[in-house]
């Protein structure tokens, strides 16, 4: 499931506060500035399967013809962007 833009900072406040609460790790930096280092990393994270979406895309209508008429382009979307991630060692 996808999370939606809006829904970032609230979770990344949410695994803070879950941390804390379970006490598995310690951070030397305030909360706030903990999470704010989580969106941060969650909206890069987003912003390259984005670009991986974009890259599939283009791939795909690039290869339309070689690839036949057979195969269904969404399972033909799907399997381009598992091995590009696969390529860029990027975790779906």
């Amino acid at each position: 499931m996808r999370i939606k833009h809006s829904q970032i900072a609230g979770l990344a406040r949410h695994i803070v506060k879950s941390l804390q609460q379970k006490k598995v790790a310690t951070f030397g930096i305030p909360d706030d500035q903990l999470a704010s280092l989580l969106v941060e990393v969650f909206e890069k994270n987003e912003a390259e399967e984005e670009k991986l979406n974009e890259d599939a895309k283009r791939l795909l209508e690039q290869n339309k013809k070689k690839i036949g008429l057979q195969i269904d382009e969404e399972k033909a979307f799907g399997m381009i962007k598992k091995q590009l991630a696969k390529e860029r060692n990027f975790v779906l």
